[in-house]
């Protein structure tokens, strides 16, 4: 009989599966996130931190990277791995420190590499996928805060939306993402939405950005805090098996109080309330596999199409 800890490690590695081969790594999960934008930074650092359970999985994430080094910001992605917790931060040691043995530059918290020859098999055909957005727009706007900032108000054509909010939302610093904004409003991309103690900007024509950058996935994500809960799921199902029910109930409830932050900002379908569960384990574990599931099959819920709002619609 398969264990819910086996289940939701089985999952969190078709996840990232699936994920990785929408961006042309070779395996045997494919098509299941075209309408997901994807943000390979986050990716990057989950994949560090479950290569334990597949190494080649591992290994053939390290070889995108090396062929495709050209569309990752190393500086998004020091500072997710400064945001992770500790033993992502020790997995990605490792990982970088093996980057670091085949591409330019080194990485500040690289540790010892592991042993690792190329495949070489990866590929990257066209970015005008529409789950490829983020990296299509790296190409036009360059592989910095603009087309992160950029890619926001794709997701949101609609919002008006504050320096520290896009800070937020982009991964980089609040310094830099209200440079990038003032520059934009400059070219007259952009427009300073109201008059308040805060300037929000939003979009001045949305019509013509869409048409401009092309396609758009119909999910957009918020990858961090998603993979926060994952990694979460998996390291409660360990530390329960073996446990009598009544512990995991109480060491899930702990959990899923804990993980309230993240599941608001990954904007995850929230678990069953306190009179439903009523102390069970099975009815938490049974909502994180539902919510693996999802993620996995790549079969998106509402909250994640920030355009698609009853607010979004009322604006447009």
């Amino acid at each position: 009989m398969e264990t819910y800890s086996h289940l939701v490690d089985e999952l969190a590695l078709e996840l990232a599966w699936s994920l990785w081969g929408e961006l042309g790594v070779r395996g045997v999960v494919r098509g299941r996130h075209g309408q997901w934008s994807i943000d390979p930074e986050p990716l990057i650092a989950f994949t560090a931190r479950i290569g334990d359970l597949d190494p080649r999985l591992r290994d053939e994430s390290m070889d995108w990277y090396i062929e495709y080094e050209r569309y990752i910001s190393r500086a998004r992605l020091k500072s997710t791995v400064q945001r992770a917790d500790p033993t992502t931060q020790q997995a990605f040691g490792t990982y970088a420190a093996t980057l670091t043995d085949h591409t330019r530059g080194s990485w500040p918290r690289g540790t010892r590499p592991q042993r690792y020859e190329r495949s070489a098999r990866s590929s990257l055909v066209s970015l005008t996928k529409p789950n490829l957005i983020r990296l299509r727009l790296r190409a036009l706007f360059g592989v910095a805060a603009r087309a992160e900032i950029v890619h926001a108000f794709i997701a949101q054509p609609y919002a008006q939306i504050s320096g520290a909010e896009m800070a937020k939302l982009t991964g980089y610093t609040k310094r830099n993402v209200t440079e990038e904004l003032d520059r934009l409003e400059v070219a007259g991309l952009l427009e300073v939405a109201a008059p308040t103690n805060q300037f929000l900007y939003r979009l001045h024509d949305p019509t013509a950005l869409m048409t401009f950058v092309g396609r758009r996935p119909k999910w957009f994500p918020n990858w961090e805090p998603t993979f926060r809960v994952v990694i979460a799921l998996l390291d409660g199902a360990r530390r329960g098996d073996g446990k009598s029910s009544n512990v995991q109930a109480i060491e899930l409830e702990k959990l899923v109080s804990e993980l309230e932050p993240d599941l608001r900002d990954a904007r995850m379908p929230p678990p069953p309330s306190d009179r439903s569960r009523s102390g069970r384990a099975e009815e938490l574990q049974r909502w994180a596999v539902q919510v693996m599931t999802r993620l996995a099959k790549g079969r998106g819920w509402p909250a994640l199409n920030p355009a698609d709002s009853p607010e979004a619609r009322r604006r447009a």
